[in-house]
C-alpha cells in the first residue's frame, strides 16, 4: 500500500529531470558558444557526460549499498569525515540550492523582459510573488508539488523536443564546422586553445546537471528506498540526451556570433524553422514554463536539505518542525526568506551577467558535497570489495569534481570559501544545542576559514579578485 504524500518512481524521475532541465537547457547554447566553438563543445559534453554519469553512478551505488543513510548526500560527508564535514556539506548544499533558485528567477524575468516591458522593480515584485505562491504549494505537501512539477516537466519537454526535431531540417554543417576551431573563437574572433575552451565549458555543463543528487536528497519522501538509484540513472540519461541534442542543433542552426549575443537562444533556433515567428513565442513561453517548474523542484529540494540534515543530527533541531502534510515549515520559511532577500539581484540592469555570477557560485558551492560523496563512494567500494570497473567509475567522479571546481575559477572558489565560513555562525550554536564543545580539529578548520575569508574579502575589495 502506498503511503500518503509519498513519491513513486514516475514522479521521482520527473522531479529529477525537472530539477536538471531548467534554465540551462535554454541558456546553455549561448553560455557555451561564448567560451567554446561547436566542435569543442561536443568534446566538452562528452567529458562532462562521462563525469556526471560517473557521479550519478556514485549516488546510485551509495543509495543501494548504504540505504540506511536517509540523508543521502549529507550523510555521505558525515560518514566520511565526521560531524563538522557533514554539517559543512549540508550547509554548502543548502546555500547552493537557494542561490540556484535566484539564478532561475533572474532567467525567468530576463526572458519575460524580452517579451513585455517591465522595470527591474516590477520584476523583483513579480518574482517575490511567484516565490510565495510556490511557498503555498510546498506547504501543502510533497506529493502535490510533485504532481504539479510532473505536469510542468512533460509540458516543457514538448517545445524542447520540437526544436530538436525541426532543427534537424535546417541544420547547416558549415555553421557547425567552424574553421580553425582549436585556435580562434567563432563568436568573438579572439585567439584560444582547446584546453581553455573545454575548461571554460565545464562550469556551464555541470550547472546543467546540478540536480542529479536531488533524488537522493528527497529519499526520505519516496515510497520505496530501492527506487532512488533507478530514478537517478533514468533521469540522468534522459537529461544528457536532451541537453546534447539541443546544444548540437543550436550550434548548427544559429551562427556563433548571433547565438552568443542573443538574450533567448532557444527563440533563435525555432525562428529559423518552419515555425518562424511562432517559434519565438513557443520558445519564450517554454522557457518560462521550464523555469517555473525547475524553481518548484528546487525550492522543494532546498527545503528538504536542512530538514533531512537536522534529522540526521548535524543541523539545528529548529529545522525539524513539520506540519500535518509532512512539510518542514521552519525550513521552508527560512529558505523562502533567504531566497527572497537574494533576489534583490534582479534589480541589477545587467541580468545576464548577474545570472552567470550566481549560477557559477551555486555550482562551485555544490561541488564540495559532490566531492565528499565521490570520496565516500570510494571508501565504500574498498570496504565492500567492489569490482575494478566500479572503482574506476568512482575515481572518475572524484577527478571530475576536482577538475570542474578549478575550471570554474579561483574567484568563485574564493567566494565559496566565504559562504562556507558564514556557516560557522550556525554550527557553533548547534554544538551548544547538543551540549558539546568544539573539538581541536574543528577550531583549527574554522580558524583557517576565517583567516582565508578575511584575506579573500580584502582581495575582492581591492579588485584583485573579481566575480
Amino acid at each position: 500500500m502506498k503511503e500518503k504524500n509519498k513519491i513513486g518512481l514516475t514522479l521521482l524521475v520527473l522531479l529529477g529531470v525537472g530539477s536538471m532541465i531548467g534554465g540551462g537547457i535554454f541558456n546553455s547554447p549561448t553560455d557555451l558558444i561564448r567560451v567554446a566553438n561547436p566542435q569543442a563543445v561536443v568534446i566538452s559534453w562528452m567529458i562532462g557526460g562521462v563525469g556526471i554519469i560517473s557521479l550519478g553512478y556514485s549516488f546510485y551505488l551509495l543509495s543501494n549499498r548504504r540505504p540506511y543513510l536517509n540523508a543521502g548526500i549529507f550523510s555521505y560527508a558525515k560518514e566520511l569525515l565526521g560531524q563538522y564535514t557533514g554539517f559543512t556539506s549540508s550547509w554548502g548544499y543548502w546555500v547552493s540550492t537557494w542561490l540556484g533558485n535566484v539564478a532561475l528567477f533572474i532567467l525567468i524575468f530576463k526572458t519575460l523582459g524580452s517579451v513585455i516591458s517591465i522595470t527591474p522593480m516590477q520584476s523583483f515584485l513579480m518574482a517575490s510573488t511567484l516565490l510565495w505562491i510556490i511557498f503555498i504549494i510546498q506547504i501543502n505537501g510533497a506529493q502535490g508539488a510533485g504532481l504539479i512539477n510532473a505536469v510542468i516537466t512533460v509540458a516543457k519537454l514538448i517545445p524542447i523536443i520540437l526544436a530538436i526535431l525541426l532543427g534537424v531540417f535546417v541544420f547547416n554543417k558549415e555553421i557547425f564546422n567552424v574553421p580553425n576551431w582549436q585556435s580562434v573563437f567563432a563568436y568573438s574572433g579572439e585567439s584560444t586553445n582547446l584546453m581553455s575552451q573545454i575548461s571554460g565549458s565545464m562550469g556551464t555543463i555541470l550547472w546543467c546537471f546540478v540536480g542529479v543528487e536531488a533524488i537522493s536528497v528527497l529519499s526520505d519522501k519516496v515510497e520505496k528506498k530501492e527506487i532512488v538509484g533507478k530514478a537517478t540513472v533514468i533521469s540522468l540519461l534522459i537529461t544528457l540526451a536532451v541537453y546534447m541534442g539541443i546544444s548540437i542543433i543550436a550550434m548548427g542552426v544559429v551562427p556563433a556570433e548571433v547565438l552568443g549575443s542573443t538574450d533567448t537562444a532557444f527563440a533563435e533556433i525555432l525562428s529559423r524553422t518552419v515555425l518562424g515567428t511562432y517559434g519565438v513565442i513557443i520558445a519564450k513561453g517554454g522557457l518560462i514554463v521550464s523555469l517555473v517548474g525547475a524553481s518548484l523542484s528546487w525550492v522543494m529540494v532546498s527545503v528538504e536539505a536542512p530538514y533531512i540534515s537536522a534529522k540526521a543530527g548535524f543541523m539545528p533541531k529548529y529545522f525539524l518542525k513539520t506540519n500535518k502534510n509532512g512539510t518542514p515549515t521552519n525550513a521552508l520559511i527560512i529558505t523562502t526568506l533567504l531566497t527572497n532577500i537574494a533576489m534583490f539581484a534582479i534589480l541589477s540592469p545587467a541580468l545576464q551577467d548577474m545570472y552567470y555570477v550566481i549560477y557559477n557560485m551555486a555550482t562551485a558551492a555544490m561541488l564540495i558535497p559532490y566531492l565528499f560523496s565521490g570520496l565516500y563512494a570510494l571508501k565504500v567500494s574498498n570496504e565492500d570489495k567492489l569490482k575494478a570497473w566500479q572503482k574506476i567509475l568512482i575515481l572518475i567522479s572524484i577527478v571530475y569534481a576536482i577538475y570542474v571546481l578549478f575550471a570554474v575559477g579561483i574567484s568563485y572558489i574564493s567566494g565559496v570559501v566565504i559562504l562556507y565560513t558564514i556557516g560557522i555562525l550556525v554550527y557553533i550554536p548547534y554544538k551548544k544545542e547538543l551540549g558539546q564543545k568544539l573539538t581541536k580539529a574543528e577550531i583549527a578548520i574554522m580558524t583557517s576559514l576565517l583567516v582565508s575569508s578575511l584575506i579573500i574579502t580584502v582581495l575582492f575589495i581591492k579588485g584583485i579578485l573579481v566575480l
